[in-house]
């Protein structure tokens, strides 16, 4: 190679180093900035919804006792200095508790609180020990949820005279004060709440419903998103339940995620990098070099095997095996020929070893290792799924939403192949975090369609079957999205199919769609099959489908307690039906048996 020729090398080379770093930073740039954004939405929306879930449970078990907190709350405002709850106070009531109710059994035997005498009609020394017991459990009640949740501050707050002002009746900022050698929780605290910092805060008091949306301001704690509920007591606000959660916490979160995000981006960006530059040497420098020089030699002698040697650059199909091949097609034509056909074989090769490795990625997004909750003696499943193709578009999961509630998903996307495979993965996803968030099988699925709809050019559907079972009570809440109806197997042999009250259209097919829940319920023994239309419509070789009436006719002559036992002899029926016809559709089942409820260990 003489100089000139390595000075073309180095200057195209360069060129193309140069080209890659640039293309490198200013996508990692786009990419971390474009994720950053998006996560802070995503965030925000995350905590708006569980704040708000948050406070609505506070509220909801407020309004269970709306009545005595009433009573506490007005007597809190008169009498607060005389409860003298403890600077460290008990993490329960129970000692309050039974302080209270041995003065009133010694004050009022024979009577039962409250039937037979009110907060009001107490004496003031029996009062006082029955608001102390309130305060404490109302107090140890925020403390608990705020713990759970990892909040920095849950408390209610309720308006005084003094205009812009609230006393925050639990969980203010908590002062010591000392009476009497006493170490005392200081209650009460009044502060004035300003309306342009809490905007939010005082729509909720103002209008009687919250917004929906989170205050966000700076204060002597930090930065902090704050969500407001409103108490309603006889049509008006008694007073507010707030949560708060530091913009350092949810800030963290996104750095973590898009830290990691922008890890994984810059190696896969490396990688590729370094691959695509051994490439554009290897199929693009090195194969200009090698032209020129086979192109010189062959103007210089016309030595046609000089000329035969083009051809072999013409397996890469690009412009320069096209200046390779403008030297040699009437030389070699049939070798040409050639080359061609094995760059097609070669093609289709790399396609089915694309797809094998699409059926192996796509079989690693379903849950596959059985048991899958071994510790979990209550109930047992099993489930499988054979796609028609290499990829399919059908798909179950299953996973716990707490100790004492299992989702179950059975779904089916609208065609095969890998668009239906890719739409089976978005609609997995989906389901799945929407389920985590909210233990309403409609409300998921209404979400679920409401984000399909958004970009769904392919015009791609799918049916869904959701339900959620309350391992403790047996009880099923499911939404049917124009499934196949399961098989709910009672453990006295007999069966039904589990219709929803109404059936509504398949998720991903119109916007708007209100989904609307139904319950049955299983009792220990009894086992739910879930499966898609590949079951029933199985065909054999003289076109007949399986159908549902061999389907319900297996279960009548069947009885079999192990889930994985069931599906394969399901599926071992179906086979011997088929025969030798070849798999029309994906065939996914589910089974799950209730062994026995859950039984609760605070109970």
């Amino acid at each position: 190679m003489n100089t000139n020729e390595r000075t073309n090398k180095n200057s195209l080379y360069r060129k193309f180093i140069l080209m890659f770093f640039i293309f490198i930073a200013i996508a990692i740039i786009v990419s971390v900035l474009s994720i950053y954004f998006v996560m802070k939405k995503l965030y925000n929306d995350r905590y708006t919804e569980l704040l708000q879930d948050i406070n609505s449970s506070f509220v909801t078990q407020i309004n269970d006792d709306i009545d005595e907190f009433v009573f506490l709350q007005e007597y809190f405002k008169e009498n607060k200095d005389k409860l003298e709850i403890p600077f460290e106070y008990p993490d329960n009531a129970d000692e309050a508790w039974v302080e209270f109710s041995r003065a009133f059994t010694s004050k009022y035997p024979g009577k039962v609180y409250p039937a037979d005498i009110g907060f009001n009609e107490l004496d003031e020394e029996t009062k006082l020990l029955f608001a102390r017991y309130k305060y404490l459990y109302w107090i140890n009640i925020f403390d608990k949820i705020k713990k759970d949740y990892g909040l920095d501050y849950a408390y209610y707050i309720y308006p005084i005279e003094e205009e812009g002002y609230m006393c925050y009746m639990f969980d203010g900022p908590r002062e010591e004060t000392v009476v009497d050698g006493k170490s005392l929780l200081l209650l009460g605290y009044e502060a004035f709440e300003d309306r342009d910092k809490h905007k939010n805060m005082w729509i909720a008091y103002e209008t009687g419903k919250d917004s929906g949306k989170m205050d966000v301001y700076d204060n002597e704690y930090g930065h902090v998103y704050t969500y407001t509920t409103p108490v309603i007591y006889n049509d008006e606000v008694l007073g507010l339940v707030l949560t708060d959660v530091s913009f350092n916490y949810i800030s963290s979160e996104i750095f973590g995620a898009v830290s990691g995000l922008a890890i994984v981006l810059i190696i896969i960006l490396g990688i590729f990098s370094v691959l695509m530059l051994n490439q554009v040497r290897y199929l693009i420098i090195s194969r200009i070099l090698k032209l020129q020089l086979l192109v010189n030699q062959y103007s210089a002698t016309k030595d046609v095997e000089i000329a035969d040697l083009l051809t072999k650059d013409s397996a890469h199909n690009d412009e320069i095996s096209a200046l390779s091949e403008r030297f040699s097609e009437m030389i070699r034509k049939l070798k040409d020929y050639m080359d061609d056909l094995q760059a097609v074989t070669a093609e289709k090769e790399r396609i089915g070893a694309e797809l094998n490795i699409a059926t192996e990625i796509q079989a690693s997004m379903l849950p596959r290792l059985f048991p899958a909750f071994p510790d979990r003696k209550e109930f047992t499943l099993y489930a499988t799924m054979d796609p028609a193709k290499e990829v399919g578009g059908d798909f179950y999961d299953f996973f716990m939403i707490d100790e004492s509630h299992i989702a179950l998903v059975m779904a089916d996307v609208s065609g095969k192949g890998v668009p239906a495979a890719l739409f089976m993965a978005i609609s997995k996803a989906l389901i799945k975090d929407n389920a985590q968030l909210k233990n309403d099988p409609a409300e998921v699925l209404r979400n679920v369609n409401e984000q399909l709809c958004e970009s769904n050019g392919a015009d791609l559907f799918v049916t869904v079957w959701l339900g959620i079972v309350d391992i403790s009570s047996g009880r099923v809440t499911f939404c049917d999205a124009g499934h196949e109806y399961p098989v709910l197997l009672h453990c006295d042999g007999s069966h039904e199919l589990i219709k929803p009250a109404k059936k509504k259209m398949p998720v991903g097919t119109l916007e708007g769609i209100q989904y609307i829940n139904s319950e049955t319920a299983m009792k220990p023994g009894d086992t739910i099959f879930l499966y898609t239309d590949g079951v029933p419509e199985a065909t054999n070789s003289k076109n007949e489908l399986y159908g549902m009436n061999r389907v319900e006719s297996f279960f009548e002559n069947n009885a079999i307690d192990n889930p994985e036992d069931l599906l394969a002899l399901i599926k071992k029926d179906v086979n011997e039906f088929v025969g030798d016809a070849p798999q029309f559709d994906d065939m996914t089942m589910l089974g799950f048996r209730l062994i026995k409820y859950y039984e609760r260990s605070d109970k």
